[in-house]
C-alpha cells in the first residue's frame, strides 16, 4: 500500500470516529418496570443492530448520518416498538407485554408413551453456520418439521439437540425457540418462552429439554429456531486482512463476530423449508448468499437439529 492510500484510510477512519457517538440505555417491561433481557435493536435501513444484555442494557454507535432514522426493538412476548435514532445516553425504552403471546402457550405435564426421533441430515454435508449478517445484526435460522400422524392425535416436542460446528468453538449463549407454522410452511408464532442455552467451548452438541413434558405441535407443523445474541460474552475478536480494491489492501484489521457457530447442512433448494430472519422479516434460505464458492446453484444451507417428539 502506498503512502497516499494509508493517509486516505487514516483520515477516513478518524473522520468516521469523530462523526459518531453512542446511543445507550435500557429496555424495560412497561407493566412490571423490570429490565428485559436479550431484546433485539435493529436499524432496518442500515442493516445494523445489537442485543440488550441480561440486565436490559444496550449501547451502539450512531453516526451523524443515522440520526432520525428508525430503530426497531423486538423481543418475544412483547409488542414490537419503533423509535427514532438519537445519540442520547440514559434512555429508557418501554415494551408492552403481548397478550396474544401469553394466550398461545400450551405445555403438557402428562407422561407420554410413544416417541419419535427426527434426524433429517444423515449423509449430508456439514458446514459452519455463523452470523450470516457478518456480525452487523443478530441472526436467526428456522427449520420446519411436520406433524407426524403415526404418533397419534397429539404431537409434543420433548427435546431438541443443536449441533455445533467443530471449528471456532467458544463459550457462548444463544436462544432456542419453537414456532408454529402457517399452512404454507412459514414461521408464525412462538409456542413457548425462548430457552436460554449456554454452550461450553469444547461441546459438539447441546441437548435442550423442553419445559415440563413438551410443547404441543399444531397440525400445520412447527419450526425450531436458533437465535444469535449480540452480547459481550459472545464476542469473538479476530484479525483479518481486508481488500478494498485491486490496489488497496488493509492488513491486520480487528473484526468482531458472535459465537456460537452452529452446524449447518447442505440440502437442495426444493427440499428445504428453512428460513433466516432478515431486517424485514423471515425469508427462505434460498435468498441468502451462500458462504462458500463450492455451493451449487440449487444448494442451500439449513440448521442441523435432532428432534425428539412424543404423543
Amino acid at each position: 500500500m502506498n503512502n497516499a492510500a494509508i493517509i486516505l484510510i487514516t483520515i477516513f477512519s478518524l473522520s468516521f470516529a469523530f462523526a459518531q457517538k453512542n446511543m445507550a440505555g435500557i429496555i424495560v417491561n412497561k407493566e412490571t418496570k423490570e429490565p428485559i433481557s436479550y431484546a433485539h435493536l435493529i436499524i432496518p435501513s442500515e442493516k445494523r443492530g445489537t442485543t440488550s444484555d441480561v440486565k436490559g442494557n444496550f449501547k451502539f454507535s450512531v453516526p451523524d448520518a443515522w440520526i432520525g432514522k428508525e430503530l426497531k426493538i423486538t423481543c418475544v412476548g412483547f409488542e414490537d416498538k419503533k423509535v427514532v435514532l438519537t445519540q442520547e445516553k440514559g434512555l429508557v425504552i418501554y415494551l408492552k407485554p403481548s397478550i396474544e403471546f401469553l394466550n398461545s402457550v400450551h405445555l403438557t405435564h402428562k407422561e407420554r408413551q410413544k416417541r419419535k426421533r427426527v434426524n433429517p441430515f444423515r449423509g449430508k454435508r456439514i458446514i459452519g453456520l455463523g452470523n450470516f449478517s457478518d456480525g452487523d445484526y443478530p441472526s436467526m435460522f428456522a427449520r420446519y418439521y411436520p406433524f407426524i400422524e403415526k404418533l397419534g392425535d397429539e404431537n409434543y416436542v420433548e427435546e431438541v439437540t443443536v449441533l455445533l460446528f467443530k471449528e471456532g468453538r467458544h463459550n457462548a449463549k444463544f436462544r432456542l425457540r419453537i414456532l408454529s407454522s402457517t399452512k404454507d410452511k412459514m414461521p408464525k408464532d412462538d409456542l413457548l418462552n425462548p430457552i436460554l442455552v449456554s454452550v461450553i467451548y469444547n461441546e459438539g452438541k447441546v441437548k435442550v429439554k423442553i419445559p415440563f413434558n413438551g410443547v404441543e405441535v399444531p397440525r400445520e407443523g412447527f419450526f425450531v429456531v436458533i437465535e444469535h445474541l449480540f452480547i459481550k460474552e459472545n464476542e469473538v475478536r479476530e484479525i483479518v486482512n481486508l481488500k478494498v480494491n485491486d490496489s488497496v489492501k488493509v492488513q491486520n484489521v480487528q473484526q468482531i463476530r458472535y459465537a456460537p457457530i452452529f452446524a449447518g447442512i447442505v440440502e437442495k433448494v426444493d427440499e428445504s423449508h428453512s428460513y433466516y430472519m432478515s431486517v424485514n422479516g423471515w425469508k427462505k434460505v434460498g435468498k441468502l448468499k451462500m458462504p462458500r464458492s463450492d455451493f451449487k446453484q440449487n444448494e442451500v444451507v439449513a440448521p442441523a437439529f435432532k428432534i425428539k417428539l412424543t404423543n
